[in-house]
């Protein structure tokens, strides 16, 4: 049984069209199923449970990336497989996951190929992309094992998926934490014990990459935590990846 969110912003009549031509190819491919409709007064969690409820074993996600991020974080540890059908603008999660539009979404569908990827958490947040950090003193705890310290990192950035051209891949069962640190950042051990310098020299800073499963991030100052490009998480955090925790429907041109 298949379940259809779409986003509020669907309901602008020049999106008509595009919905027509999504639910007749569906029909077409027997997959109609409930669609319901996020607003103002009714959220992704309550869609999602009512789904459970009514026995619904596939969620489709119809919007754009914010749309994926809110239904997914609903979803809790519930047994659904996820499928796309990107409409408008911003849609690079879609693109990584190897569906196109919203012709080749309908297509995937019916072909179903389902992997299970590895989702974050930030907190009590899921996410499926990335979570990023502006410019601050920080203090990073990676698994008890190392800190990394900085009197200002010029970027955090954590990726669970390859955004933006980034290599990250979701089924390593790590999250990928690109630090661009400054003059005054190093790494030390769990110990106390310096490591090594995460830049080279203060002309030319050399950004980065640790592969982590649980980290745990503060600052002194007050910092505000994007996540999923859309949702905002307060300092202190606790970050963790969850190994194959997400059944999603992707494409044979998937980006991983």
């Amino acid at each position: 049984m298949y379940q259809y969110i779409y986003d509020s912003f669907l309901t602008d009549s020049k999106y008509s069209k595009t919905l027509a031509i999504i639910e007749n190819r569906l029909a077409d491919l027997g997959l109609s199923g409930r669609i319901d409709r996020l607003s103002l007064f009714k959220d992704a969690r309550d869609f999602v449970r009512e789904g459970v409820k009514k026995g619904v074993k596939t969620i489709v996600i119809v919007g754009n990336d914010f749309t994926l991020s809110q239904v997914i974080g609903a979803a809790d540890e519930v047994d659904i497989t996820f499928g796309v059908i990107p409409v408008g603008s911003k849609n690079e999660i879609a693109r990584i996951l190897g569906i196109e539009d919203e012709m080749s979404a309908c297509d995937c569908l019916s072909n179903r190929l389902v992997k299970k990827i590895d989702l974050g958490k930030i907190n009590s947040t899921y996410f499926i992309s990335k979570i990023e950090a502006p410019p601050a003193e920080i203090t990073l705890k990676c698994e008890g094992k190392f800190l990394v310290n900085s009197k200002k990192i010029q970027r955090v950035e954590i990726y669970n998926l390859p955004i933006s051209g980034e290599k990250s891949d979701p089924q390593d069962g790590y999250l990928d934490v690109h630090l661009k640190p400054g003059r005054e950042s190093f790494l030390r051990s769990a110990a106390n014990v310096n490591v090594g310098f995460l830049t080279r020299n203060s002309e030319q800073n050399q950004e980065s990459v640790l592969p982590i499963k649980k980290m745990f991030l503060e600052s002194k100052n007050d910092l505000t935590i994007l996540v999923d490009g859309a949702k905002n998480i307060n300092a202190p955090a606790e970050i963790q990846v969850l190994p194959e925790r997400l059944k999603i429907i992707v494409g044979k041109n998937r980006l991983f």
